[in-house]
């Protein structure tokens, strides 16, 4: 399986050609770009879209706190230092909270579709970065996928199959949580969750390793920035560090017991993946497998992941979901799909997740769009096409009917 071209085409000829400087010169919104490191352009947010790192400011020198140490499970007390008239606080630069409110923009629409339009947006500015975890025959030695087709390393004949299974590729790299240019986005995520806790632990690794990167996960705060920013209240969805806590709300939501909460969990073999609903699976000691087994906390981890399923292509057998902390940066995974759209899991093939769960709107108003009719993906389409007829370079494919307009701007001189 390939990564579907109306949409990843643009990322890998657009995000892929700008970093290595196949094209003479960078479109103009590439280089007005928020930050680009490591020869990896950073994309900007559509107009009109909210920017997480506004949510907390840096405190740093005499404004910032004193370094908390944990000396107990509920008990944090300063860390002091010697000096000449006695002890002083020993204080650690880092990010405090500065904006509580959900939405930081007020908007209207589907929550699901602001949903899938922030995601995208986030995937943008840390420069496109895409996992396909689609189904391939592999082989002893690896296959070399490359535009111009796959690279045999030894000849077929001498190269022994071991069967299909899913190949986890990095086609495209973004920027990852330790580059400095996406530090106080991922810390804009954390503030979403109203908790500092992973502010004052990164605090105090910043302290003694710069650019260490964020000592805690968190996927679940992106997940909870996005619905903060949709307008959703934490009665209507439990905003948190931990997957865990949302998801024992959506199983609550399934019995009754909290009818507020706008995201409703099934187990896989109930309910098939769509855009705009939250697909999770085990992580590290998690044994969670099923909706019952986290009614019964049957599992020696809560370690969970989940991701926000932007687009569906059950033709191809496979979809697309949007999560944070995935390669450590805000990433689009292709996941491989049986014939029906849901997910392959470990149980089905080697290599896979292990997908247990869908949360999906209790209900809401109507999809405007999945991935590729967002502000970011058409603003991608666009802005290349028109740069695409100036140099001669091959423009976006296939174009859709609602991308008329784009071409016609191409054209125009």
């Amino acid at each position: 399986m390939r990564p579907s071209r109306s949409v990843l085409q643009t990322v890998l000829v657009v995000g892929l050609g700008m970093s290595l400087g196949l094209f003479a010169a960078a479109p103009a919104w590439t280089q007005t770009a928020a930050s680009a490191t490591r020869s990896i352009p950073a994309f900007p947010r559509p107009a009109g879209f909210p920017d997480p790192a506004r949510r907390v400011i840096y405190a740093y020198a005499d404004e910032a706190p004193p370094m908390m140490v944990r000396t107990g499970p509920n008990t944090l007390e300063p860390l002091y230092r010697r000096s000449g008239d006695g002890f002083t606080p020993v204080r650690a630069a880092g990010y405090r909270i500065a904006m509580t409110s959900c939405p930081s923009i007020t908007t209207g629409g589907d929550f699901r579709t602001r949903m899938i339009d922030l995601a995208a947006a986030e995937w943008a500015y840390f420069g496109l970065p895409v996992l396909d975890m689609a189904v391939e025959p592999a082989a002893i030695v690896p296959r070399v996928p490359q535009p111009s087709g796959v690279v045999e390393i030894i000849s077929p004949q001498r190269n022994a199959s071991i069967g299909d299974r899913v190949l986890r590729q990095a086609p495209r790299l973004g920027l990852m949580e330790d580059d400095l240019a996406v530090e106080a986005a991922i810390a804009g995520y954390w503030a979403a969750t109203g908790n500092e806790e992973a502010m004052r632990v990164q605090s105090i690794v910043n302290y003694g390793w710069h650019e260490a990167g964020w000592a805690m996960p968190w996927s679940a705060a992106f997940i909870s920035w996005l619905a903060c920013e949709a307008g959703l209240t934490t009665d209507q969805f439990r905003r948190s560090g931990g997957h865990i806590d949302y998801v024992r709300a959506a199983v609550r939501a399934r019995d009754g017991q909290d009818p507020g909460h706008l995201f409703v969990a099934y187990d896989l073999k109930e309910a098939t993946p769509e855009a705009g609903d939250l697909l999770c699976t085990a992580r590290g000691e998690s044994s969670f497998a099923s909706i019952a087994d986290i009614r019964s906390g049957n599992s020696p981890s809560t370690a969970l992941h989940c991701d926000l399923v932007v687009k569906t292509d059950a033709k191809r057998n496979r979809l697309y979901a949007i999560g944070g902390n995935v390669n450590h940066s805000v990433t689009l995974s292709v996941i491989a799909t049986d014939t029906k759209g849901r997910p392959l899991t470990d149980q089905d093939i080697i290599g896979a997740h292990r997908w247990f769960a869908v949360l999906k709107p209790r209900a809401g108003g109507k999809l405007a769009h999945d991935l590729d009719g967002t502000p970011t993906v058409q603003m991608l389409y666009r802005d290349y096409a028109r740069y695409a007829a100036g140099r001669r370079a091959p423009p976006p494919v296939p174009v859709r009917a609602r991308d008329v307009r784009a071409k016609t701007d191409a054209a125009s001189p």
